[in-house]
């Protein structure tokens, strides 16, 4: 009976455990997507973080041709992820740290269409 009841206990501590472990992967992925995006507090005044004559070294929107897939980067995918979902099929390509959606014909229109002032970059 004691068996019986601690093999009860293992499989709900198994349970338990898996269900953290989810839930701590999808907290890490919206960390990873916070840093690489730069999102910033919205409250901050951003005068105070950047100078106003700092370069900005990464666009908005960009996107990138590969052989097969069109990838979206910059500092606004964050923000734009549902509509680049929505409106490409795009996923998230952990190793390029961007969306990607495969390459089609005239894909450059419909990229102009949705986000009017993405430009063309490079990875």
């Amino acid at each position: 009976m004691a068996e019986l009841e601690l093999s009860i206990i293992n499989k709900k501590l198994d349970a338990i455990d898996k269900n953290l472990n989810g839930k701590i992967d999808c907290l890490i992925d919206l960390l990873r997507d916070i840093v690489t995006t730069n999102l910033r507090n919205t409250i901050t005044n951003t005068s105070e973080i950047v100078p106003e004559n700092a370069s900005v070294s990464e666009p908005e929107l960009y996107y990138a041709i590969g052989e097969e897939f069109i990838f979206i980067k910059g500092k606004k995918t964050y923000q734009n992820k549902d509509k680049i979902k929505t409106s490409f099929n795009g996923v998230w390509n952990k190793e390029k740290f961007a969306w990607a959606f495969r390459k089609y014909e005239n894909f450059e229109e419909k990229l102009k269409e949705v986000f009017p002032d993405i430009i063309e970059g490079q990875l």
